[in-house]
């Protein structure tokens, strides 16, 4: 979830980008453009340290054992 945050934003700045070069100008003032960069740098960090945990696949692992009793 955290990466398609962050493809959205940097969608949001390539807009942006070309919106300024075609001379139509930018959309947001410079504070929003702040809090974005920070939500991205945030995300990445916490992509890079948070274990990944996939509680999906250890559920399916417990559901696909058979009791050997």
């Amino acid at each position: 979830m955290l990466k398609k945050i962050n493809y959205f934003i940097l969608f949001i700045f390539i807009f942006e980008a070309l919106s300024f070069i075609i001379g139509f100008g930018t959309h947001f003032e410079h504070y929003k453009y702040a809090i974005m960069i920070s939500i991205v740098v945030l995300n990445s960090v916490a992509i890079k340290t948070i274990p990944s945990v996939n509680i999906i696949n250890k559920n399916v692992k417990k559901k696909g054992q058979k009791n050997d009793i």
